[in-house]
């Protein structure tokens, strides 16, 4: 219902803002149906509110200020009303309400947020993969550690600050989705080669490791640069990428008895999908600890922790919970 009112929006009425060959806001709206759904079923209304914040921003930014993203919040509204009975349906709208109530201030948040200044060599790299530019990122990753930054200290304080960078030129539209391609395929070349070879990495620990998405996120290349972290720490890493489905992550930790796996979760509306991952791999191997982190495992820690999951803030404290051991050891 929610869709098919966008839908008739963005045909009939010729709405510029809907109106884009990607039709990206439609893809946002579907998204957030995921999100609704999760915050129902884990009670999590404060991540709602944060993310519509989100929601908010993008959408102003990419020319629908209020209107856009208020028709989705009416969309959803409408379909609750329109499938649920009354007192029920109230209830159920009432969060959403209250999202679309405050959205002029939300969009003015948004809007006016400050923007904390990369260090210049991060935006150096930045503007490099942005434009796609494996030989000119490479000789400023080379030139640290030439100057001797360790390779994983090059990760957490160049890499990861850079793709968070693009991250938000992207949330505040000022890249090119083309860019941002461009830039993740360039960052995934430098992850695998050169400067970040495996000369000054740590001994090896002798554990074992897997890396993974939860299952649907596609997002590759936070594990990626996960794996490679790790492997400079001395761990043994198997990266399984993106989009496993639970069964077949927990068959690999069946397989391989890691000592930790870790699940990098960014979206908070796969909130059910890690639930899932984790239920499964604990039933394959009781022992194996299971670290998730992102901004999703963030929103969602409690829930994550009461399924008997860890959250990592960062790198740094993902391999200091590896570094444990196995569980009851």
């Amino acid at each position: 219902m929610v869709l098919k009112r966008l839908e008739l929006e963005w045909r009939y009425h010729h709405r510029p803002d809907l109106a884009k060959e990607d039709r990206q806001l439609l893809q946002y709206a579907l998204e957030f149906g995921r999100l609704l759904k999760v915050v129902y079923r884990h009670r999590l209304f404060a991540v709602l509110h944060e993310e519509s914040r989100w929601y908010a921003g993008v959408f102003a930014a990419r020319g629908s200020s209020h209107d856009a993203f208020g028709m989705v919040l009416d969309s959803w509204i409408i379909a609750i009303q329109g499938v649920i009975k009354p007192p029920e349906c109230n209830e159920l709208a009432q969060p959403i309400r209250a999202i679309r109530g405050e959205l002029p201030l939300l969009v003015a948040q948004a809007q006016n947020r400050s923007r904390p200044f990369p260090e210049p060599v991060v935006t150096r790299l930045v503007e490099s993969l942005v434009r796609g530019d494996v030989r000119d990122a490479r000789e400023i990753l080379s030139d640290m550690v030439a100057k001797g930054v360790p390779p994983d200290r090059l990760i957490v304080e160049v890499m990861l600050p850079a793709m968070a960078e693009i991250g938000r030129r992207w949330e505040f539209n000022e890249v090119e989705i083309f860019q941002e391609h461009l830039a993740t395929e360039a960052m995934q070349i430098l992850l695998a080669g050169p400067p970040l070879v495996m000369t000054g990495a740590a001994p090896k620990q002798g554990m074992n490791v897997l890396v993974s998405c939860v299952p649907g996120d596609e997002h590759a290349l936070v594990p990626l640069a996960l794996a490679t972290y790790m492997e400079f720490k001395g761990l043994s890493v198997k990266n399984l990428g993106r989009s496993l489905p639970a069964a077949q992550i927990a068959r690999a930790v069946a397989a391989f008895s890691p000592v930790a796996l870790f699940l990098t979760f960014t979206a908070i509306s796969r909130l059910d999908e890690a639930l899932e991952a984790i239920e499964q791999c604990r039933a394959a191997s009781p022992r194996c600890r299971i670290i998730l982190g992102g901004s999703g495992a963030l929103a969602a820690k409690a829930v994550l922790e009461d399924s008997g999951g860890l959250v990592a803030g960062d790198f740094e404290e993902g391999f200091r919970l590896a570094a444990e051991g196995p569980k009851d050891a």
